[in-house]
């Protein structure tokens, strides 16, 4: 009897906390934020942005999340990739043309919709040359440290889209992404894998930088903060949600999908809307 007493609430509990596993990697999470600037041009206000991010497509036949269903019945005016659409390791000889194709009737209805927009991630940071026709193929504008001027609501929004950190670091290239600031911009958004590239970026402009490749940590303890990120180790300064630094803000997405390790632990994976407006 005492055994039982024992081993019932014991199973119920590794029930509740192997369901929530699952569930972690499962449960997709719909954010919708308002970002509120001082001085948002006026033809900005109320452009809405869609960022996805760390789909992590690793095979032929199987999508982990079905994230296109969800997207569809959203409103927004453009989209962003930020980073990390496959899992390299996962490749093998079949290439990342194979490992897209669960995802490219989505990624093409979404570039038929709105413009969208894609940076690479360190998964695609070796194999980029690839990636161009492919995304140019789906519609799908690929920004490797490049500037863009997107149109909106009579006026041009400074789209910049970098390499990924660990492109810039082995090629030291870190001099030509921090050029592509030099220019003024009324507001810039910026898209980017890793987050420490806030650290490095002139804040003295308004910007929204998006993000991801923390996972929000993937596996994590409930109601504490990330408690490591790939790049950034134990207690990331950027683990994930919003940061601010004088007139930018940047946001790290928990993204989608998973890495070699295919569990979240209280990091529901999301995708998630900006509305810009001025404060």
């Amino acid at each position: 009897m005492k055994l039982r007493k024992i081993l019932v609430p014991a199973l119920l509990l590794v029930a509740i906390i192997s369901g929530i596993a699952i569930g972690s990697t499962r449960w997709l999470k719909i954010y919708e934020h308002v970002v509120y600037f001082d001085n948002l041009p006026e033809y900005l206000q109320g452009l809405r942005i869609l960022q996805i991010s760390d789909l992590h497509s690793n095979h032929p036949t199987r999508i982990n999340i079905d994230i296109w269903p969800h997207i569809a019945g959203l409103d927004f005016d453009l989209a962003v990739i930020t980073g990390d659409i496959v899992l390299d390791g996962a490749w093998g000889a079949a290439g990342p043309v194979t490992y897209l194709n669960p995802h490219k009737d989505g990624l093409s209805a979404l570039a038929a919709r709105v413009p969208t927009f894609f940076v690479e991630g360190n998964h695609e940071s070796r194999t980029s040359n690839l990636f161009v026709p492919i995304m140019r193929d789906l519609g799908i504008r690929f920004l490797l440290n490049e500037v863009h001027e997107f149109e909106f609501g009579g006026g041009l929004l400074t789209i910049v889209g970098t390499k990924d950190h660990s492109t810039m670091v082995r090629e030291d290239s870190f001099d030509e992404m921090l050029a592509l600031f030099d220019e003024p911009a009324d507001f810039r958004l910026v898209l980017t894998h890793q987050p420490q590239i806030f650290d490095l970026v002139n804040h003295t402009g308004q910007m929204l930088l998006l993000a991801g490749h923390t996972h929000g940590g993937q596996i994590r303890l409930p109601f504490l903060p990330t408690l490591y990120a790939p790049g950034q180790g134990l207690m990331p300064r950027y683990g994930a949600g919003f940061y601010h630094h004088d007139d930018a803000i940047l946001y790290v997405s928990r993204g989608i999908g998973t890495t070699y390790f295919p569990i979240r632990f209280w990091s529901r994976p999301e995708v998630a809307i900006f509305e810009l407006r001025s404060r």
